[in-house]
C-alpha cells in the first residue's frame, strides 16, 4: 500500500504571508512615527487623501454659483462699523444673518450701537469658541451677555493635519449640547434640510466642498450701502459676515486661512477663509450631498482580503510557473494597486463613498517583498509547506527541485526488456 503524499493549503501560506505582511507594515510605521528625521515623511502620510485629487482636477469647474449664500468681508471694522453694515444688510431682508465673530467683552460706548443692530432683528446667529482639554470639549467662549440671546454655534473645523477635511456637527460638555455654527444657521433656515444632517450617525461629518470658479458672491465692506444694487440679491437668503482679510485680494494674509482640498495658492499658502468653508458647509446641507465615509475596520478588512487573494495568485505562480514567476507577478502587482485606486476614487466621484485605500496600496507595495522573505525562511528552517513542497533539502541544507519518481511499465509482474532480449534465450 502507497503513502499518498502531503497535500498542503495554499491559503494558509498566504494568510500567514499576509499576517507577516501586517506585522512588517505595523514595525514600519512605528519606526516612522518615532523617529524625527522621519517627521516629514510621517506628515505626508497623514495629510495625504486621494479625495484632494478629485476636487482639485476632477470637480467641474463649470458648477454654478450657489445664489442661497452670500459672504460679506467685515476687514478689521470696528463695533459701530459692524453695527451700521448689520443695519445696512437688514434692510434687504435677508433671512439669516450668521456672524462669524464672538464679542466676549464689553470695550465702550461703541457696544451700544453693536447691541442695537444685533438685537433689532431674530435672524441673527453668532459663533462660539469651544474649550477643549484631551479628553474634549469642556465648555465654549461665547458673546458677553450685553449683547442680548442668540442661537449660537460652534466654529472650529477639524484640521489635524494641516487640510480642513471634517467637522463636529456638535460639542458636548456638562450635559449641554452645541451645534456647529453651519447647524444653528440652517436650523433657522430650513429645518428639513437641517433635520437631514442633524439624523445622520456620527459627530463628525465630511466636507463635500461645492465645485465651480466662483462658488459663492461675495462683497466687501465698502460695498455695503443703500445705493448697492446688488445687495437686493440676498433676500431671504442666507447672509454670512467674517473675516476675508484687511482688504480685497490680499493673498498673503493668513489670519483665519485653512489649506483645503481644492486648490493651493501657488505661493504654498492656506487657499480659503473660515467663512468660506462654512459655505461650502452650507451648501453641501443644502443640496443633501453628503459623503459616506466607510468605518476604519472594514478599511481593513478589504485590505486583507484584497492582499490575501494577490498574494495566493503570487504563490501559485512561484510554485506551479516560476519560470514566469517576476515577469507576471510585477506588472499585475502594479495593475491591481492602481485597479484598488480606481476602484475606490469612482466609488468616492459616482457614489460619495469614501474607503480609505491607502493601507491596501501600501500592503500590496511590500507583499512580494515579504513573501521572498517568507520563502527564505522556510527554506532556511528546511519547513514542508505549499510554497516548498517541490523543493528538497540534503544534509547539507541544500536545495534542489523534487524529482517525480519513474513510473514502472509492469504486465503482471514480468518486465518488459523488449531491445534486451538476447537471440540464445528465443525458443
Amino acid at each position: 500500500m502507497t503513502n499518498k503524499p502531503k497535500r498542503y493549503s495554499l491559503f494558509v501560506d498566504a494568510l500567514i504571508c499576509n499576517v507577516f505582511n501586517i506585522l512588517v507594515l505595523m514595525f514600519l510605521w512605528v519606526i516612522i512615527d518615532s523617529i524625527d528625521l522621519f517627521n516629514p515623511f510621517d506628515d505626508v502620510l497623514e495629510d495625504f487623501d486621494y479625495t484632494d485629487l478629485y476636487y482639485s482636477k476632477f470637480k467641474s469647474s463649470q458648477l454654478p454659483t450657489d445664489t442661497n449664500i452670500y459672504i460679506v468681508n467685515i476687514g478689521n471694522l470696528n463695533r459701530m462699523e459692524l453695527a451700521m453694515m448689520i443695519n445696512t444688510l437688514q434692510r434687504f431682508e435677508p433671512k439669516i444673518i450668521g456672524i462669524d465673530a464672538v464679542f466676549n467683552e464689553k470695550r465702550g460706548p461703541e457696544d451700544l450701537f453693536l447691541r442695537q443692530a444685533l438685537t433689532q432683528y431674530d435672524n441673527i446667529v453668532l459663533g462660539v469658541f469651544g474649550k477643549y482639554n484631551k479628553k474634549g470639549a469642556t465648555g465654549i467662549i461665547k458673546h458677553h451677555p450685553f449683547f442680548g440671546e442668540h442661537p449660537i454655534g460652534h466654529l472650529e473645523f477639524i484640521t489635524p493635519n494641516g487640510t480642513t477635511r471634517e467637522f463636529e456637527k456638535y460639542i458636548e460638555f456638562n450635559d449641554t449640547v452645541v451645534n456647529h455654527f453651519t447647524l444653528e444657521i440652517m436650523k433657522k433656515y430650513d429645518s428639513t434640510a437641517y433635520l437631514s444632517i442633524a439624523e445622520r450617525k456620527g459627530q463628525v461629518e465630511l466636507i463635500n466642498y461645492r465645485g465651480g470658479q466662483v462658488p459663492f458672491i461675495s462683497f466687501n465692506y465698502e460695498e455695503i450701502s443703500d445705493s448697492n444694487q446688488y445687495l437686493s440679491l440676498i433676500k431671504d437668503k442666507i447672509v454670512l459676515l467674517g473675516y476675508m482679510g484687511q482688504y480685497a485680494n490680499a493673498p498673503f494674509d493668513t489670519e483665519d486661512s485653512h489649506f483645503t482640498p481644492l486648490k493651493t495658492s501657488d505661493e504654498i499658502y492656506p487657499d480659503a477663509k473660515g467663512i468660506e468653508i462654512h459655505a461650502h458647509v452650507l451648501s453641501m446641507i443644502l443640496r443633501g450631498d453628503y459623503i459616506t465615509k466607510m468605518p476604519e475596520w472594514l478599511n481593513y478588512i478589504l485590505a486583507l482580503v484584497i492582499v490575501q487573494l494577490f498574494l495566493m495568485f503570487s504563490i501559485y505562480l512561484y510554485v506551479h510557473k516560476s519560470k514566469y514567476f517576476d515577469f507576471i507577478t510585477k506588472p499585475s502587482q502594479f495593475i491591481t494597486i492602481a485597479i484598488v485606486l480606481w476602484g475606490t476614487f469612482m466609488a468616492f466621484k459616482n457614489f460619495h463613498i469614501k474607503f480609505d485605500m491607502v493601507p491596501t496600496a501600501l500592503a500590496l507595495i511590500l507583499s512580494l517583498e515579504v513573501l521572498y522573505l517568507y520563502e527564505e525562511g522556510l527554506e532556511l528552517l528546511k519547513i514542508n509547506t505549499y510554497i516548498t513542497q517541490n523543493l528538497k533539502f540534503d544534509k547539507h541544507g541544500k536545495k534542489s527541485k523534487k524529482k517525480k519518481k519513474p513510473i514502472a511499465n509492469s504486465n503482471n509482474g514480468i518486465s518488459n526488456t523488449g531491445a534486451n532480449d538476447s537471440p540464445t534465450n528465443r525458443v
